[in-house]
């Protein structure tokens, strides 16, 4: 009896223990997609894992956290507040917004419930949003911000207030939760309002990119930006607005076109904020002309808070554009009725009932190779008039350097441009008549970021000249660069996984100049690569390190087998040492959920959150899966 006594009071000390360590919690706030407003994805304060102990103990998927209401599951990057005081004690908070609009709070640890909140009923999923009808809602279609002084949540969802589930009449809430129980600080307030003759709510959006909070003025406001459905339907202009967090309400609004595109995708990235407050966003297809049309372009936005005698306003104050859609088309109106999430030139590409499609079977073929030496195919298909007018360059969000003042923007082209974020060019249409002169105005030279074509120039007097696919593959890029300074190179360093590619390794110098390091031998869609165009969407990563500690910087990536944009597919995730190559020159594998049999439907868009010796990975199983180390 004694023995079995003494048993039992250890079993009580050690959950003593367990409680304990949990209140003195090992995690870092992760409060908005990509971990920071420079979106660099990386949490520089992981104690637990590192290169020895992932390569040597190996990784257990430990739990499944379900999601409530939706065969996918969630769109939204998971978020994580430490230290929350709620009705099960003080607990680390970690926070998923469901496409069912659905948000459930959970124990970041177990995955054990704490408050489930339930904020409007969902669009009902279609092929009049999506054309390949993947997800059975539309809710929660964006990453929040949590504001870690007062412990909320600020999450857009789209909802149907008159309860049909159609998205011609439902409309965007910004919902703003306590993270301590789910309830709703505040009624949620209509995404609504005007700019110049443009009105937010008159076309059918989808408010894919996320939300980001910055203080201008010592006022603290939520930014967030969207697209349209028809992103080149007549009207359908881009929007950015403002949310002015102790107001409760909209205070600004601005088109990024007349009603011609613009719209703002970055594959579910936010806009980037720099200390000063300043804004940068990615814009996709859409007309530009240097004073109020911004398709395709990068652009420094400035918010001006409300005073007494004057309302607040949102502002584009610098920009660059490296070409237009029109000239990719050999200027050809683009089609009308596009629906976004829709790649033109890669549909084109695709074969009909089996056979080769009109675009192959006329292809111009040109051999050449790439900078290792290796041959390459370049393959110019012969496309329809106006379908090169999806080039989206906003297909990715930037990578901001701020530390050195530049922003690495890229996009369908796999092509990254340097810019400076303190002088970024301001394009205008004579430039865009003389690229070299535009280029000249970069941080440094644009560099060819997720393949290497061979001696093909980024910065050319004809952009059709970039109107090619390397094997008849895609190249985009839809991951918002990874950045880590790494220790032993001494440099800033991103990494990028294109479609149908290798992940990449690039240093970053003081002055934006870019040099490959290296890359992997693992290749994103692998299972599809040799049909023409390849799959979508390349792969999604995150890093972490016990500070500058080169030992403990691991990076976690996900890629798809097989088209992700068309199908719901399986998914592979991949450790790698970002730091010491292998012997052979390539990134290192560490950890491969191949080897080890782990299955899961790959989310397309949503990158792992590494935090406390977990790794999250949200999955089109409806849930999200939980990593630690091998017991």
């Amino acid at each position: 009896m004694k023995d079995v006594r003494r048993i039992f009071l250890v079993l009580l000390l050690a959950l003593g223990l367990a409680r304990a360590a949990t209140a003195q919690s090992t995690m870092v706030p992760w409060l908005t997609r990509s971990a920071d407003n420079g979106r660099d994805g990386w949490n520089p304060r992981e104690t637990q894992l590192t290169q020895a102990l992932v390569a040597s103990r190996g990784l257990v998927r430990a739990t499944i956290i379900p999601l409530v209401g939706d065969a996918r599951g969630m769109e939204a990057q998971p978020l994580i507040l430490p230290s929350v005081a709620t009705a099960r004690g003080l607990r680390d908070v970690l926070v998923l917004p469901s496409m069912a609009d659905v948000v459930r709070g959970v124990d970041a640890h177990d995955g054990s419930a704490i408050w489930q909140t339930t904020l409007g009923m969902p669009v009902t999923g279609s092929n009049a949003i999506d054309a390949h009808n993947i997800n059975q809602h539309w809710g929660c279609i964006s990453t929040g911000v949590i504001d870690p002084d007062s412990k909320r949540l600020y999450q857009v969802c789209w909802a149907s207030p008159d309860g049909t589930g159609s998205p011609q009449t439902a409309r965007y809430f910004m919902f703003v939760l306590n993270l301590a129980d789910g309830g709703q600080a505040t009624a949620p307030v209509m995404i609504q309002g005007t700019s110049g003759t443009q009105d937010f709510n008159a076309q059918m959006r989808k408010q894919r990119s996320s939300l980001v909070e910055t203080s201008v003025g010592g006022v603290k406001t939520v930014f967030g930006c969207a697209g349209t459905i028809y992103e080149t339907r007549s009207g359908a202009g881009g929007f950015c607005f403002a949310f002015d967090v102790a107001a409760n309400q909209v205070t600004a609004l601005l088109a990024l076109t007349a009603g011609n595109g613009a719209g703002v995708w970055m594959a579910g990235q936010g806009i980037a904020a720099d200390p000063q407050g300043f804004l940068y966003v990615l814009t996709g297809n859409g007309d530009f002309d240097g004073a109020g049309q911004w398709g395709e372009s990068f652009l420094k936005l400035a918010y001006t808070p409300a005073s007494p005698h004057k309302a607040a306003s949102l502002t584009v104050v610098d920009h660059w554009t490296p070409w237009t859609d029109l000239a990719r088309t050999g200027q050809q109106a683009p089609p009308a009725d596009r629906m976004a999430g829709m790649s033109a030139p890669s549909e084109a590409m695709r074969p009909v009932n089996g056979g080769m499609s009109m675009a192959m079977k006329d292809a111009q073929l040109v051999a050449t190779r790439n900078g290792q030496g290796v041959p390459t195919l370049l393959v110019y298909p012969q496309m329809a008039s106006g379908e090169w007018a999806d080039e989206d360059w906003g297909s990715a969000g930037p990578a901001c350097v701020f530390a050195i003042g530049v922003c690495v923007a890229a996009g369908k082209d796999g092509i990254a441009y340097p810019i400076k974020t303190g002088s970024l060019g301001g394009t205008t249409l004579a430039d865009l008549a003389d690229p070299k002169t535009n280029c000249a105005k970069l941080a440094a030279p644009p560099v060819w970021l997720t393949v290497d074509p061979g001696p093909v120039d980024p910065c050319p007097a004809d952009p059709r000249t970039l109107n090619f696919f390397p094997w008849g593959d895609t190249a985009h890029l839809h991951m918002t660069p990874v950045q880590f300074f790494d220790p032993v190179l001494n440099s800033w360093t991103l990494f990028a996984w294109g479609e149908n590619g290798q992940l990449h390794k690039w240093a970053i110098g003081p002055t934006g100049v870019m040099t490959y390091v290296a890359q992997s031998h693992e290749y994103a869609s692998v299972d599809v690569r040799a049909e023409p165009p390849g799959g979508m969407p390349g792969g999604f990563c995150s890093g972490s390190s016990n500070g500058s500690d080169p030992a403990s910087a691991i990076l976690v990536c996900t890629i798809p087998y097989g088209d992700a944009n068309a199908n719901v597919v399986g998914g592979r995730m991949l450790v790698y040492d970002p730091v010491h190559l292998a012997a052979d020159g390539s990134l290192e594998v560490l950890w491969d959920s191949q080897a080890w049999g782990v299955q899961f439907l790959f989310n397309k868009f949503d990158p792992p959150v590494i935090d406390g010796g977990q790794i999250y990975v949200p999955n089109y199983n409806g849930g999200v899966d939980v990593y630690r180390l091998t017991p």
